[in-house]
C-alpha cells in the first residue's frame, strides 16, 4: 500500500446470512432484502430473541465427514467461503484442492480475523464435564475451538505454506486481517494471500454475557426482521449474525500479467485503540478518527478522495454516534453529502467477520456503482449522517473509492479503503 506495491483483489467468497456465494449475498442486499428474523433455538433466544444466521446450513452439502467431524462450525463456514474465493481467483486445479502449477504454494500467505474462534466446541466440552456426561472432551477440542484453527485446517486444505496468522481483536478482526497481511507483500514473503474473516459465537455463554451488558437488542418492531436499525433514534442494540468471507489478494502488476479479474485495489489501511474502555468506544470517536487519518496516510489519499464510507454502525446508540463523530473530524462539513451507510441492518453483526463482509459490499459497490442501504432506519438519529442511504439501496455514478471502518470491543479500530482498479 505505497506507490511500488498496487494490491489486487482477484478472488472472493462468502457465506452470509443470505446463504451461500457472493451473487447470493450482493443481490439479496441490494435488493433491500433482511436476513434477521426470529431465534429458533431455545437454549439462545432467552438472551438473543432475534439474530442472522446462515440458513439451512448443513456442513454434509458441502465438507467431507471427515472435515466436519474435526472442526467447529466458524471453520466450516470458513472453509466454504475459502473455496470459493481461491475457485475465483483461478488458482485451483479440477481437482479443487491442489493449486494450479506455476502457483508456489509456499508463497501463499493466509490471515484471517476471529472474535472468538470456535467456541460451540468449547461450550459442548465444557457442558460434559459440569453435568457429569463424561469425564473427558476429547483429542479434537482443542484444534476445533482454537481461534487459529480455521488457518490451520485451510493451509492444511491446500497445501498452504506461506505465513500465516489469525487475529482475535474482536470485531475489527478481519480488517486487522486484511490490512495487516498486506505488509507480506513489502517484504516480498508471499505470491498471493487468502485473507477475512470467519464467526459464529451462537452459544449460551456469548450470548449471555452480550446481553448482560446489554449489547444485543432484546425488544423492536412486531416485525422482528427489522429489529437491526443502524442510525436509527429508535434502535436497542445490535443482532448478532455469523458468516466468513474470503479475499485472495496478490500485486496487481502480476494480477494482470497472469490474466486474473480484477476486482478492486486494497489502497489503504489504519489502525488503532481507543485507549479508553474495555467495552465502549470513545465517546468522541478519537481512536476511530485516527486509524482513518493513518488509512488516508497510507493510501496517499486525502479525505476528499473518499466516494462512499461503509460504516461499522452497530445499532447501538453509543457506537454509532462516536463513529459519526470520527467521521465528521475527518470529513467536516462534506461529511454532510457524504453518503454513509451500515448493511448491518441487512445482515446482523457478524462480529470478527463483520470487516470482510463489509469490504465485499464495498467492493461491489465499486464494481457496480450501487450502494447498499441502511434498512429499518425510519426515524434518523440527528447525530447521524444526513445521507444514509435509507432504506433503499440506489444507484450512484463515480463510486471509486470506499472507506469500510471496523471497530472493536477493547479499542480495536481497523480501517480499509477499496479502490476501483481503474485507477491504478
Amino acid at each position: 500500500m505505497n506507490e511500488k506495491m498496487e494490491i489486487a483483489v482477484t478472488g472472493i467468497g462468502v457465506v452470509s446470512p443470505f446463504g451461500i456465494g457472493v451473487s447470493t449475498f450482493w443481490k439479496n442486499l441490494i435488493s433491500n432484502h433482511s436476513a434477521v428474523g426470529p431465534v429458533t433455538d431455545n437454549h439462545l433466544r432467552q438472551w438473543a430473541p432475534v439474530g442472522a444466521r446462515v440458513p439451512d446450513f448443513s456442513p454434509n452439502d458441502f465438507l467431507s465427514k471427515k472435515l466436519i467431524k474435526k472442526t467447529d462450525r466458524f471453520t466450516q463456514l470458513a472453509l466454504i467461503a475459502a473455496e470459493e474465493a481461491l475457485k475465483d481467483a483461478n488458482m485451483m486445479q479440477s481437482d479443487g484442492v491442489t493449486v494450479k502449477s506455476g502457483i508456489n504454494s509456499e508463497r501463499i500467505g493466509t490471515s484471517f480475523g476471529s472474535a472468538f474462534g470456535g467456541i460451540q466446541s468449547l461450550e459442548e466440552g465444557a457442558a460434559k464435564l459440569a453435568t457429569g456426561k463424561s469425564k473427558r472432551v476429547g483429542p479434537r477440542m482443542i484444534s476445533k475451538c482454537i481461534p487459529n484453527a480455521a488457518a490451520s485446517t485451510i493451509s492444511m486444505q491446500y497445501g498452504l505454506r506461506g505465513p500465516s496468522t489469525t487475529h482475535v481483536t474482536a470485531c475489527a478482526a478481519s480488517a486487522n486481517a486484511i490490512g495487516e497481511s498486506s505488509f507480506w507483500f513489502l517484504r516480498d514473503d508471499v505470491d498471493f494471500i487468502l485473507t477475512g474473516g470467519m464467526d459464529s459465537l451462537w452459544s449460551s455463554v456469548f450470548c449471555s454475557g452480550l446481553g448482560d451488558m446489554g449489547a444485543l437488542a432484546k425488544n423492536g418492531p412486531e416485525d422482528k426482521t427489522t429489529w437491526s436499525r443502524p442510525f436509527d433514534k429508535n434502535r436497542t442494540g445490535m443482532i448478532m449474525g455469523e458468516g466468513a468471507a474470503f479475499f485472495v489478494l496478490e500485486p496487481l502488476e502480476k494480477a494482470r500479467k497472469r490474466g486474473a479479474h480484477v476486482y478492486a485495489q486494497l489502497r489503504g489501511y489504519g489502525a488503532s485503540n481507543d485507549a479508553y474502555h474495555d467495552t465502549a468506544p470513545h465517546p468522541d470517536g478519537t481512536g476511530a478518527a485516527l486509524a482513518i487519518k493513518r488509512a488516508l496516510r497510507s493510501a496517499g489519499l486525502d479525505a476528499k478522495d473518499i466516494d462512499y464510507v461503509n460504516a461499522h454502525a452497530t445499532s447501538t446508540k453509543a457506537g454509532d454516534i462516536a463513529e459519526t463523530k470520527a467521521l465528521r473530524t475527518i470529513f467536516g462539513d462534506r461529511l454532510d453529502t457524504l453518503p454513509v451507510s451500515s448493511i448491518k441492518g441487512a445482515v446482523g453483526h457478524l462480529l470478527g467477520a463483520a470487516g470482510s463482509i463489509e469490504s465485499v459490499a464495498s467492493i461491489k459497490a465499486i464494481e457496480t456503482g450501487i450502494l447498499p442501504a441502511t434498512l429499518h432506519c425510519h426515524e434518523r438519529d440527528e447525530e447521524a449522517p444526513l445521507d444514509i442511504v435509507p432504506n433503499t439501496s440506489r444507484k450512484q455514478e463515480g463510486i471509486q473509492t470506499v472507506l469500510s471502518n471496523s471497530f472493536g470491543f477493547g479499542g480495536q479500530n481497523g480501517v480499509l479503503i477499496w479502490q476501483s482498479p481503474g485507477l491504478a
